[in-house]
């Protein structure tokens, strides 16, 4: 079985050698567009995986509720068998063979794949460029480059697949819920959501830009020591061991300073949003405490709404990474 997924991928299959596209859309489509069928299995394992989430959290109410209304417990198996054994085989079957089939799609078909048919598209590109490109660039860099585009690119597929499906059916399936219980517990869930997205827009660019500047900063630094390396011979007639450290040296300072102010947002970035995240979960909370106090919402609900408020928070992170690694 596993072989006869790695091979639905040709790795070396390669049609015109052309130039990559420029624009961010197009350059995606151009990679996967002969294999698009296997990222729409991705999206559909996807979805039944984020709906048996939110099956779960539901029965988790449901059976809340169940408990508190049966009159004798020692007759509740027998008078709800046909759910228990439902959700067993939901637990116990269903679940664990999506998120087999989507492993399986993922590592066995995607993964070694996917990225060796990219690196060898691209290699193929680069060999046929001109000498003066080469001799204007560090070989180093190069290759650094190409190593890293094809996991980036499977990654950020794949992310924005559980992004797309698992936060879209989560948090749609808490609001639908959530006003069922009583209408008022959307209001931290809507109100979450806005300060989220506008977190997210405020920071996502100015991360993506330092992002890119430290990705820049890693690759001269790359080239600069193959380089070294690969000149090692020059390097010990002259004895310029010396100048060669100063030459790292400035790049490793570089690559440093743009490290640092890249990973000085994300600490602050990843401080805000644990503090949404914990007034969701305390405000979704608080407010089913105070409805079943005046006997509007069941104990199942407070259950259900603080399960989803946790899940979806527990997702938040996701947006912020697929923010920052594809737009």
């Amino acid at each position: 079985m596993f072989r006869w997924l790695e091979t639905r991928i040709d790795p070396f299959a390669r049609a015109a050698i052309v130039q990559p596209p420029g624009s961010l859309l197009s350059f995606y489509w151009h990679y996967m567009q002969p294999i698009w069928p296997i990222f729409v299995l991705v999206l559909f394992f996807d979805l039944l995986a984020a709906l048996s989430e939110v099956a779960l959290a539901t029965f988790v109410a449901k059976l809340i509720d169940l408990m508190k209304a049966a009159t004798t417990p020692a007759s509740f198996f027998s008078d709800h068998l046909g759910l228990l054994l439902w959700m067993a085989l939901v637990v116990l079957v269903a679940r664990p063979a999506i998120l087999f089939a989507y492993d399986l799609i993922k590592n066995q078909v995607l993964s070694p794949p996917f990225q060796t048919r990219v690196r060898w598209q691209t290699h193929g590109y680069m060999l046929r460029q001109s000498l003066g490109f080469f001799q204007n660039e560090f070989a180093g860099r190069v290759a650094n480059k190409l190593m890293q585009t094809a996991p980036a690119l499977r990654d950020s597929l794949l992310m924005l697949s559980d992004a797309a499906v698992f936060v879209a059916v989560q948090w749609l399936s808490a609001l639908a819920l959530f006003a069922a219980a009583d209408i008022r517990l959307i209001i931290p869930l809507v109100a979450w959501l806005a300060a989220y997205g506008a977190t997210l827009a405020w920071f996502i660019p100015i991360i993506r830009k330092r992002s890119w500047e430290a990705s820049e900063a890693r690759s001269t630094l790359l080239g600069r020591i193959v380089d070294s390396y690969t000149n090692i011979l020059t390097v010990k007639l002259f004895a310029h061991a010396e100048s060669e450290d100063g030459y790292a040296r400035s790049a490793l300072e570089d690559q440093i300073g743009k490290q640092q102010s890249y990973v000085r947002l994300t600490t602050v970035m990843t401080g805000i949003l644990s503090s949404l995240n914990g007034l969701l979960i305390a405000g979704t909370t608080g407010l089913a405490l105070w409805l079943w106090t005046s006997d509007r919402v069941s104990l199942g609900a407070i259950a259900l709404v603080t399960a989803l408020a946790m899940r979806i928070t527990q997702m938040s992170g996701w947006g912020f990474n697929l923010g920052t690694n594809i737009l």
